[in-house]
């Protein structure tokens, strides 16, 4: 490496504090207007815009700007994510301005009705940050206009100064140990890598991204004066002598998309060339934004050199952000092209899992384990048109290899997996009184629920919300499938769940059901009445022919007599009221159904709903 390349970084920023203020040209986005312009574009665009914050810059602690394009933009969907992002380096202003000009032209195209942009929007998550390094782009607007890093204080003496900062670009985990070069290890440096990686909160905020969405295309726009302009670099080669095997897994494919996006870019020529953006194999050599996004999610991530100068001639600024458009549309129409997905779910409880997937045609030692997203089972990769053999791995489950997945230009790809576990745990128990947003008449009541395969004992929990954060029962220690609250209930909406366990850990929850409590005052009853009933356990038990249930109700009070199979169904009901005080009530039951047909064996359910309240038991039929 030239020796010029070596100090040029270090003497620029030496001389930074000492040379007078320039000022950022007008036409250039100012943080505080980009603020301004994504807040108004999601007022006006609410339902498929939101501006939130990706995290906040190391030292200054200013917000990470993430504006986010999606149909229900309110929640994470199982929908791709795709990522454009620049301000990385805060001299290179012209990153900013090309991701901002994306999100307003796709908006206004949305808003005009273009099929093509409503179809990306629903069909896609569309992420864009513009300013990676907030802090270092408000310092250049401040008149360091040559500044690139952040304001990490290198030196912690308290002071922002020439010994500060770190080039966001070069702290990530993944080549990080690679980056030898002087620059890289001096502090001064204006490509300083820090004293480790993922020591910057900018950097820690990129990698929660990753890891969340798992982005399927990912762009940084940088606008360096060194290096080559109208270029978009994709991933790799890394040489053997520092760790490497030579070029990526998937050369071919990330050379094909790549070349597509270039060729797209009309180069200005004004700037530095004419004919379109080129191309180029990037190297492993440093811990940048590229490396990282397809080292650890096999994403397209390319990092594309703008111009020939950090901060071009205002009067070119609109026609170059305009001419990338046409390739930022293309890698959104590229990601629901050729490739593979599908879901991968644990096969007895049907969760879904964090699984690796294989592509064997497209796989070697340099690349880390690609996951599916752990909410969703949900995995994604683009691939050319053609056929490969997946394989399916994650610890404690048999693996599974699928040969012959054809892939073709029309769309991804589905394929679904089931792994089957080492240790399976129980399925999700299915619920079966009280029932879905019910409401009933009294505060004592008994929940019942399906037996869960494989469970040997089961948690329920109720509470006064969905998130269950406010209980009322958690008791872990249920051995039956019934359970009976001890004690009234106030009138209010209820929540309630179950899961069941084992020797190998607990299962996953029931859906959440909800119901109200809604008791009768008692003003318009007898009150010299008993206020109870009772049921008792049906006898014999188990039965073959015919069953005596005991059951007492209050004097003139109605009463039903439901039973029902394991899956809820009602099988036979009898209608009856109840006479003296005190009197019992013998229901025989003879094993035969609403229709007069004698039923299966197995367990049954039976419960007694009157106006005062509700009792349930089990009992079991044996042909």
């Amino acid at each position: 490496m030239p020796f010029s390349r070596i100090v040029s970084p270090l003497l620029i920023s030496l001389l930074l504090f000492s040379i007078g203020r320039a000022q950022l040209p007008a036409r250039y986005t100012r943080y505080a207007d980009a603020v301004q312009t994504l807040a108004d574009i999601q007022r006006d665009n609410s339902q498929i815009c939101k501006l939130d914050t990706m995290g906040y810059s190391t030292r200054d602690s200013i917000p990470m700007l993430r504006f986010k394009i999606s149909d229900n933009v309110g929640i994470d969907e199982d929908e791709p994510a795709i990522f454009y992002c620049g301000g990385v380096h805060a001299d290179e202003v012209l990153g900013v301005e090309v991701v901002m000009w994306f999100v307003q032209d796709i908006i206004e195209k949305y808003n005009n009705g273009d099929s093509r942009i409503i179809d990306y929007i629903n069909s896609l998550e569309i992420f864009c940050v513009p300013f990676i390094n907030p802090e270092g782009h408000l310092t250049v607007e401040a008149g360091n206009t040559e500044w690139r890093k952040n304001k990490c204080d290198n030196d912690h003496n308290g002071f922002f100064d020439y010994h500060d900062g770190v080039d966001n670009n070069r702290n990530y985990d993944f080549g990080w140990s690679i980056d030898n070069e002087i620059g890289a290890n001096t502090p001064e440096s204006l490509m300083y890598k820090g004293t480790a990686p993922f020591t910057q909160s900018e950097n820690m905020a990129m990698a929660d991204f990753a890891w969340k969405y798992r982005p399927l295309v990912a762009l940084d726009y940088h606008s360096p004066s060194y290096g080559r302009p109208n270029v978009a670099y994709y991933p790799w080669y890394w040489y053997g002598n520092v760790g490497g095997h030579g070029m990526s897994p998937d050369e071919v494919l990330m050379s094909s998309i790549c070349q597509s996006y270039a060729s797209l870019i009309q180069a200005i020529p004004d700037d530095s060339s004419t004919g379109t953006y080129t191309a180029r194999r990037a190297l492993v050599n440093k811990g940048d934004f590229k490396t990282y996004f397809y080292g650890n999610f096999g994403t397209a991530a390319f990092s594309v050199e703008i111009s020939d100068t950090t901060i071009q001639d205002p009067a070119l600024v609109d026609s170059i952000v305009a001419a990338h458009l046409p390739s930022q549309y293309y890698l959104l129409e590229r990601s629901l092209g050729a490739g593979i997905t599908g879901v991968i779910r644990d096969s007895v409880t049907m969760e879904p899992l964090e699984a690796e997937v294989q592509v064997l045609q497209h796989i070697n030692a340099d690349i880390n384990p690609r996951l599916s997203r752990p909410e969703f089972g949900r995995y994604r990769r683009l691939l050319a048109q053609g056929s490969y053999t997946l394989r399916f791995i994650i610890n404690d489950y048999i693996s599974k290899t699928v040969y012959n997945v054809g892939v073709v230009n029309s769309g991804p790809t589905e394929v679904d997996v089931l792994l089957s576990p080492l240790h399976p745990r129980p399925p999700a128990p299915r619920q079966s009184y009280p029932p879905a947003d019910t409401i009933l008449a009294d505060n004592l009541i008994s929940f019942i629920w399906n037996p869960s395969d494989l469970a040997d004992y089961y948690l329920l929990e109720l509470g006064y919300d969905s998130e269950f954060t406010d209980l009322i029962v958690a008791d872990s220690t249920v051995a039956d499938t019934i359970y009976a609250i001890d004690s009234s209930l106030p009138d209010s909406v209820y929540f309630w769940r179950v899961k069941g366990g084992n020797s190998n850990g607990w299962g996953p929850y029931s859906q959440a059901r909800s119901f109200t409590i809604d008791a009768q005052t008692g003003m318009d009853r007898d009150l010299t009445r008993p206020e109870y009933i009772s049921l008792g356990q049906n006898y014999p038990n188990p039965f073959n022919s015919h069953t005596v249930i005991p059951v007492n109700l209050p004097a003139g009070e109605k009463g039903t007599l439901g039973i029902y199979d394991i899956t809820g169904r009602l099988v036979r009901q009898i209608n009856f009221r109840g006479d003296e005080p005190g009197d019992s009530e013998k229901v025989v039951w003879d094993g035969k159904d609403l229709n007069g047909n004698e039923i299966r064996s197995g367990i049954y359910f039976y419960r007694i709903i009157s106006d005062i309240e509700i009792k349930a038991k089990k009992m079991i039929y044996l042909k």
